[in-house]
Protein backbone atom coordinates (compact mmCIF):
# COMPACT_ATOMS: atom_id res chain seq x y z
CA UNK A 1 0.00 0.00 0.00
CA UNK A 2 1.80 3.18 -0.83
CA UNK A 3 1.43 5.96 2.15
CA UNK A 4 1.04 9.94 1.62
CA UNK A 5 4.37 10.29 2.99
CA UNK A 6 7.62 7.63 3.44
CA UNK A 7 11.28 8.35 4.32
CA UNK A 8 14.07 5.75 3.85
CA UNK A 9 17.36 5.69 5.27
CA UNK A 10 17.37 9.49 5.66
CA UNK A 11 20.72 10.76 6.71
CA UNK A 12 21.73 14.50 7.62
CA UNK A 13 24.57 16.00 8.75
CA UNK A 14 25.87 19.51 9.79
CA UNK A 15 29.58 20.72 8.89
CA UNK A 16 30.19 16.87 9.02
CA UNK A 17 28.27 16.19 12.26
CA UNK A 18 25.80 13.77 12.06
CA UNK A 19 22.39 15.12 12.72
CA UNK A 20 20.11 12.47 11.27
CA UNK A 21 21.49 8.92 11.31
CA UNK A 22 19.38 6.26 8.70
CA UNK A 23 15.68 7.02 9.96
CA UNK A 24 13.26 4.89 8.09
CA UNK A 25 9.24 5.70 8.56
CA UNK A 26 6.18 5.76 6.98
CA UNK A 27 2.79 7.74 7.82
CA UNK A 28 -0.54 6.17 6.44
CA UNK A 29 -3.31 8.25 5.03
CA UNK A 30 -5.70 9.67 8.34
CA UNK A 31 -2.97 8.71 10.62
CA UNK A 32 -1.73 11.32 13.33
CA UNK A 33 1.65 10.39 14.42
CA UNK A 34 3.54 12.40 17.31
CA UNK A 35 7.48 12.88 17.33
CA UNK A 36 9.53 13.03 21.19
CA UNK A 37 12.58 13.10 21.69
CA UNK A 38 15.00 15.19 24.19
CA UNK A 39 16.52 18.46 22.73
CA UNK A 40 19.14 17.87 19.80
CA UNK A 41 17.81 14.89 18.97
CA UNK A 42 16.91 15.87 15.45
CA UNK A 43 13.49 16.20 15.73
CA UNK A 44 13.12 20.07 13.33
CA UNK A 45 15.59 19.13 11.22
CA UNK A 46 14.16 15.93 10.46
CA UNK A 47 11.11 18.39 9.24
CA UNK A 48 13.42 20.44 7.26
CA UNK A 49 14.43 17.42 5.24
CA UNK A 50 10.97 16.05 4.87
CA UNK A 51 10.19 19.67 3.69
CA UNK A 52 12.94 19.48 1.34
CA UNK A 53 14.29 22.96 3.08
CA UNK A 54 17.24 20.87 4.06
CA UNK A 55 19.12 18.01 1.37
CA UNK A 56 19.47 14.78 2.95
CA UNK A 57 22.98 13.57 2.44
CA UNK A 58 21.72 9.97 1.79
CA UNK A 59 18.26 8.80 2.04
CA UNK A 60 14.70 9.27 0.43
CA UNK A 61 11.86 11.57 1.33
CA UNK A 62 8.46 9.80 -0.61
CA UNK A 63 5.13 11.48 -1.39
CA UNK A 64 2.44 10.12 -3.34
CA UNK A 65 4.79 7.35 -4.68
CA UNK A 66 7.47 10.11 -5.78
CA UNK A 67 10.73 11.24 -4.00
CA UNK A 68 10.53 15.03 -3.34
CA UNK A 69 13.58 14.97 -5.45
CA UNK A 70 11.17 14.09 -8.26
CA UNK A 71 9.19 17.03 -7.44
CA UNK A 72 9.15 20.76 -8.06
CA UNK A 73 9.08 22.86 -5.50
CA UNK A 74 5.24 23.51 -6.28
CA UNK A 75 4.44 20.10 -6.28
CA UNK A 76 5.99 19.44 -3.15
CA UNK A 77 4.02 22.72 -1.71
CA UNK A 78 0.81 21.30 -3.22
CA UNK A 79 1.43 17.58 -1.61
CA UNK A 80 2.55 19.13 1.88
CA UNK A 81 2.41 21.47 4.24
CA UNK A 82 4.69 22.29 7.39
CA UNK A 83 3.87 24.97 10.29
CA UNK A 84 7.21 25.72 11.45
CA UNK A 85 7.32 27.50 14.87
CA UNK A 86 6.85 31.57 14.92
CA UNK A 87 6.36 31.46 10.98
CA UNK A 88 4.37 34.70 11.23
CA UNK A 89 6.92 36.70 13.33
CA UNK A 90 7.15 40.75 12.05
CA UNK A 91 4.42 40.25 9.65
CA UNK A 92 1.39 42.26 10.47
CA UNK A 93 -1.78 41.00 8.12
CA UNK A 94 -4.99 40.25 8.89
CA UNK A 95 -5.83 36.63 9.62
CA UNK A 96 -7.92 36.61 5.94
CA UNK A 97 -4.93 37.82 3.99
CA UNK A 98 -2.54 35.33 5.89
CA UNK A 99 -4.95 32.02 5.27
CA UNK A 100 -5.06 33.55 1.73
CA UNK A 101 -1.21 33.11 1.41
CA UNK A 102 -1.95 29.22 1.36
CA UNK A 103 -3.16 29.43 -2.05
CA UNK A 104 0.25 30.47 -3.74
CA UNK A 105 1.20 26.86 -4.42
CA UNK A 106 -2.61 26.68 -6.59
CA UNK A 107 -1.94 29.75 -8.42
CA UNK A 108 -0.06 31.03 -11.54
CA UNK A 109 1.64 34.40 -11.08
CA UNK A 110 -0.01 37.25 -10.68
CA UNK A 111 -3.51 35.55 -10.84
CA UNK A 112 -6.37 36.63 -8.77
CA UNK A 113 -8.15 34.56 -6.23
CA UNK A 114 -10.53 32.13 -7.89
CA UNK A 115 -14.47 30.95 -6.41
CA UNK A 116 -12.45 27.89 -5.65
CA UNK A 117 -9.66 29.63 -3.90
CA UNK A 118 -11.73 31.48 -1.91
CA UNK A 119 -13.82 28.45 -0.67
CA UNK A 120 -11.21 26.05 0.34
CA UNK A 121 -10.22 29.74 2.50
CA UNK A 122 -13.35 29.67 3.96
CA UNK A 123 -13.19 26.15 4.86
CA UNK A 124 -9.70 26.97 6.29
CA UNK A 125 -10.88 29.49 8.60
CA UNK A 126 -13.89 27.83 9.48
CA UNK A 127 -12.22 24.27 10.55
CA UNK A 128 -9.23 26.87 12.29
CA UNK A 129 -12.39 28.06 14.01
CA UNK A 130 -11.23 31.73 12.91
CA UNK A 131 -14.13 32.61 11.00
CA UNK A 132 -15.24 35.56 13.23
CA UNK A 133 -11.75 36.80 13.29
CA UNK A 134 -10.83 36.62 9.91
CA UNK A 135 -10.60 40.53 9.55
CA UNK A 136 -8.44 41.13 13.00
CA UNK A 137 -4.33 42.11 12.19
CA UNK A 138 -2.09 38.83 13.72
CA UNK A 139 -0.54 41.87 16.15
CA UNK A 140 -4.00 41.11 18.00
CA UNK A 141 -4.41 37.60 17.94
CA UNK A 142 -3.53 35.39 21.44
CA UNK A 143 -1.06 33.11 21.00
CA UNK A 144 -3.38 30.36 20.24
CA UNK A 145 -5.17 32.48 17.57
CA UNK A 146 -1.61 33.12 16.06
CA UNK A 147 -1.50 28.97 15.55
CA UNK A 148 -4.79 28.64 14.63
CA UNK A 149 -4.08 31.18 12.20
CA UNK A 150 -0.64 29.54 10.86
CA UNK A 151 -2.87 25.97 10.26
CA UNK A 152 -5.71 27.55 8.87
CA UNK A 153 -2.88 29.06 6.36
CA UNK A 154 -1.69 25.41 5.78
CA UNK A 155 -5.07 23.87 5.80
CA UNK A 156 -5.69 26.33 2.62
CA UNK A 157 -2.55 24.42 0.55
CA UNK A 158 -5.09 21.57 0.71
CA UNK A 159 -2.26 19.25 0.72
CA UNK A 160 -3.00 15.46 2.28
CA UNK A 161 -0.27 15.73 4.66
CA UNK A 162 0.68 18.56 7.59
CA UNK A 163 3.62 18.48 9.48
CA UNK A 164 3.90 20.84 12.57
CA UNK A 165 6.66 21.14 14.71
CA UNK A 166 6.10 21.73 17.97
CA UNK A 167 2.62 23.54 17.39
CA UNK A 168 1.97 23.30 20.89
CA UNK A 169 4.70 25.76 22.30
CA UNK A 170 4.09 29.11 24.24
CA UNK A 171 0.09 27.82 24.55
CA UNK A 172 -1.59 27.18 27.65
CA UNK A 173 -3.13 24.07 28.71
CA UNK A 174 -6.54 24.74 27.35
CA UNK A 175 -5.39 25.91 23.81
CA UNK A 176 -2.64 22.88 23.73
CA UNK A 177 -5.57 20.51 23.92
CA UNK A 178 -8.14 22.38 21.39
CA UNK A 179 -5.01 22.50 19.68
CA UNK A 180 -4.32 18.88 19.34
CA UNK A 181 -8.19 18.57 19.30
CA UNK A 182 -8.45 20.22 15.86
CA UNK A 183 -5.39 18.25 14.51
CA UNK A 184 -7.35 15.06 15.20
CA UNK A 185 -9.97 15.76 13.80
CA UNK A 186 -8.31 16.54 10.61
CA UNK A 187 -6.30 12.86 10.76
CA UNK A 188 -9.90 11.82 11.28
CA UNK A 189 -11.14 13.67 8.56
CA UNK A 190 -8.22 11.68 6.17
CA UNK A 191 -5.36 14.21 6.80
CA UNK A 192 -1.92 12.56 7.54
CA UNK A 193 -0.77 14.64 10.23
CA UNK A 194 3.01 14.70 12.27
CA UNK A 195 3.61 16.85 15.42
CA UNK A 196 6.65 17.27 16.89
CA UNK A 197 6.04 17.26 20.40
CA UNK A 198 8.08 17.96 23.72
CA UNK A 199 4.79 16.54 26.04
CA UNK A 200 4.61 13.11 26.31
CA UNK A 201 1.52 12.90 27.76
CA UNK A 202 -0.02 15.03 25.61
CA UNK A 203 1.30 13.01 22.59
CA UNK A 204 0.14 10.03 24.10
CA UNK A 205 -2.87 11.41 24.43
CA UNK A 206 -3.96 12.42 21.00
CA UNK A 207 -1.70 10.89 18.80
CA UNK A 208 -2.19 7.17 16.98
CA UNK A 209 1.68 6.41 17.05
CA UNK A 210 4.31 8.01 18.48
CA UNK A 211 8.18 8.20 17.17
CA UNK A 212 11.16 8.62 19.44
CA UNK A 213 13.87 9.75 18.20
CA UNK A 214 17.46 10.36 20.44
CA UNK A 215 20.86 11.06 19.24
CA UNK A 216 19.82 11.67 15.56
CA UNK A 217 18.09 8.19 15.63
CA UNK A 218 14.75 6.88 15.35
CA UNK A 219 15.17 4.84 18.95
CA UNK A 220 11.70 3.27 18.82
CA UNK A 221 7.96 3.62 17.26
CA UNK A 222 5.19 2.45 18.50
CA UNK A 223 1.67 3.31 19.84
CA UNK A 224 1.74 5.09 23.29
CA UNK A 225 1.09 1.34 25.23
CA UNK A 226 4.53 0.27 23.00
CA UNK A 227 6.41 3.35 23.80
CA UNK A 228 5.57 4.69 27.44
CA UNK A 229 7.63 2.06 29.16
CA UNK A 230 9.47 3.39 31.81
CA UNK A 231 13.25 1.52 30.73
CA UNK A 232 12.51 3.59 27.42
CA UNK A 233 12.01 6.69 28.70
CA UNK A 234 14.58 6.89 31.04
CA UNK A 235 17.54 5.29 27.94
CA UNK A 236 16.41 8.29 26.03
CA UNK A 237 15.24 11.32 28.64
CA UNK A 238 17.85 9.91 31.61
CA UNK A 239 15.39 10.70 33.96
CA UNK A 240 13.48 8.06 36.39
CA UNK A 241 9.24 7.69 35.44
CA UNK A 242 6.66 5.66 36.69
CA UNK A 243 3.55 4.80 34.03
CA UNK A 244 0.05 4.59 34.89
CA UNK A 245 -3.23 4.57 33.13
CA UNK A 246 -5.19 7.74 32.61
CA UNK A 247 -8.31 7.40 34.49
CA UNK A 248 -11.02 8.16 31.28
CA UNK A 249 -8.98 8.08 28.59
CA UNK A 250 -7.48 4.54 29.44
CA UNK A 251 -4.16 5.51 28.05
CA UNK A 252 -0.63 5.29 29.41
CA UNK A 253 0.85 8.57 30.98
CA UNK A 254 4.04 9.13 32.63
CA UNK A 255 4.68 10.48 36.04
CA UNK A 256 8.46 11.77 36.64
CA UNK A 257 10.28 10.38 39.73
CA UNK A 258 11.71 12.93 41.57
CA UNK A 259 15.81 12.60 41.81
Amino acid sequence: MMHPLAIVGLCFSYAERPVLKNITAHFPKGSFTGIIGPNGSGKSTLVKVIARWLAPASGQVWLNGKTTAQLSHQQVARALAVVEQESIHGIDLTVRELVGLGRLPHQSPLQNETAEDKAIIEQALSKAGLSDLQDRLLSKLSGGEKQRARIATALAQNCPVLILDEPTTHLDIRHQMELLTLLRSLAQGGMTIIAVLHDINLAALYCQRILVMAAGELYASGTPAEVLQPRLIEAVYGCQVSVFMHPSAGIPQISLIPL
